[in-house]
């Protein structure tokens, strides 16, 4: 099983505490909040089931997020990442299949690079909730399969970085990738979105 320890809580705080200690006070004419969509493809890695089944190491899913602007260079966000299904195939029956749904909602700070114009690279980390529904397809229920597990809820967190471009004050494309582990699953988040600023 994937676990993560009070270190790894503690190394997210520091890089808080750090992004928030160098930022500089939000300017006046400065959009307060924003708000991103878009998609994301995740390299997964499950610990369930792994006896039995086969994982798939890929997925795709959606993202969305509401920030507010802390400061020039820091946002307090709400991350939401939806993965409507990663699927493995039993080891002895290949028609046989175990599907995830994966709902990942964190509380995170993303710190921008000072002194950068259109194009702005920055960092991201937080913590928070995944919650994961696990399911049979049809033929393994009708071939006698079971669960061995249940549907679970965890903490988890994530970090990473990526790049916004900015097309001007009120709208801007980005890329993001990251890393983002509860207990039973870990996944490489790649996310292309679009945000706007208000």
């Amino acid at each position: 099983m994937l676990k993560f320890s009070i270190r790894s809580f503690i190394t997210i705080f520091l890089l808080i505490g750090c992004t928030v200690f160098f930022a500089n006070s939000v300017k006046a004419e400065e959009k307060r909040f924003s708000i991103s969509i878009g998609g994301s493809y995740q390299i997964t890695n499950l610990a369930l089931n792994e006896d039995a089944v086969d994982w798939e190491g890929n997925s795709w899913g959606i993202f969305a997020k509401l920030g507010y602007r802390l400061s020039h260079t820091v946002f307090f966000q709400l991350d939401v990442d939806y993965i409507p299904e990663i699927e493995g195939v039993f080891k002895t029956d290949n028609s046989a299949k175990e599907e995830v749904e994966v709902l990942t909602g964190n509380f995170s700070l993303k710190g921008y690079l000072p002194n950068t114009t259109t194009l702005k690279p920055f960092v991201v980390a937080g913590f928070g909730i995944m919650h994961y529904d696990i399911d049979l397809n049809d033929e393994a229920k009708s071939l006698g399969y079971y669960l061995n597990f249940e549907d679970e809820t965890s903490l988890c967190f994530k970090v990473g970085g990526g790049l916004d471009f900015f097309i001007n004050q009120s709208a801007a494309i980005g890329a993001e990738a990251n890393y983002t582990a509860g207990n039973d699953i870990g996944y490489y988040n790649f996310i292309l979105s679009a945000a706007f600023y208000f």
